[in-house]
């Protein structure tokens, strides 16, 4: 049957990869009461951080017979009740597929290269696919009251990470060591953090963490304030805690001993 290339019938859809920032489970025990329980306690320890955030269940730090010994649909079922969205399963035992396919979940081949980030709270199970970076060592004691010759200072600056492009939905920029600057909008469903301060120049729609690493002294700048989530040193506000009076105003958020404090410092409609 010949089929008619002219029709001007308009396409009902489109299919195109993508990259993304999935969250990875690495499973390391198949006790379905220890895995509940320990997932219960690491996701309540920061709930809006990992709110119907997509998972992947990796079981290929598991022996084959103990892959299979995992009930993948309690497993799957705990993920949902906690609030996050499994979507697939990484391993290599013989019935994974059927047993994938049961739980609602796809099967994912191998991960040619996975990287960790750190998020505002502890992390032992679960893993952005994200750089790591590691903190810097801590200054050594001075043995001497002896004026030592100064090294080259800008050997010791930390330069601001600097972004000039919208952040799209699904992506995650991360600033491990300093001040993180975007140069445009964070839409929803995307992410920054940084260390230091995130400057905005642009609408926050997404979720930012500052003061990743317990820098009570980050803050958060925005041109325009709409956001899911804002964190400053492990204390979130998600949008539906926001006072209305903040929303889309030029803000600057702090950490204080109450919380989080919102300042806001005019209004501002920016280009992007």
């Amino acid at each position: 049957m010949k089929t008619n290339n002219n029709s001007s019938e308009p396409s009902a859809f489109e299919l195109k990869g993508s990259v993304l920032t999935v969250m990875v489970l690495h499973v390391r025990e198949v006790d379905p009461d220890l895995l509940s329980s320990q997932l219960r306690k690491k996701i309540n320890q920061s709930r809006a951080f990992f709110k119907n955030a997509p998972v992947i269940i990796d079981l290929k730090g598991l022996a084959e017979e103990r892959q299979a010994a995992l009930d993948i649909l309690s497993l799957a079922y705990t993920l949902r009740g906690l609030g996050l969205v499994p979507v697939g399963v990484r391993g290599d035992e013989a019935d994974l597929e059927m047993r994938a396919h049961q739980a609602g979940l796809g099967v994912l081949p191998a991960a040619r290269a996975e990287k960790t980030v750190t998020i505002p709270e502890d992390k032992e199970s679960i893993d952005q696919e994200s750089p790591r970076e590691e903190p810097p060592p801590p200054p050594e004691p001075k043995t001497t009251a002896a004026v030592e010759p100064v090294e080259k200072q800008e050997d010791t600056i930390v330069s601001a990470r600097v972004i000039t492009h919208p952040i799209r939905s699904g992506q995650q920029i991360v600033a491990p060591h300093g001040d993180l600057v975007i140069l445009s909008s964070v839409n929803a469903g995307a992410e920054v953090l940084a260390a230091g301060n995130i400057h905005v120049y642009g609408t926050l729609r997404g979720r930012a963490l500052a003061g990743t690493g317990g820098d009570t002294t980050a803050r958060i700048f925005s041109l325009q304030c709409n956001p899911e989530l804002v964190a400053v040193a492990g204390e979130y506000v998600v949008n539906e805690m926001l006072d209305k009076r903040f929303l889309n105003q030029s803000v600057i958020i702090s950490l204080e001993e109450n919380g989080l404090r919102f300042k806001a410092i005019g209004t501002f409609t920016p280009y992007a």
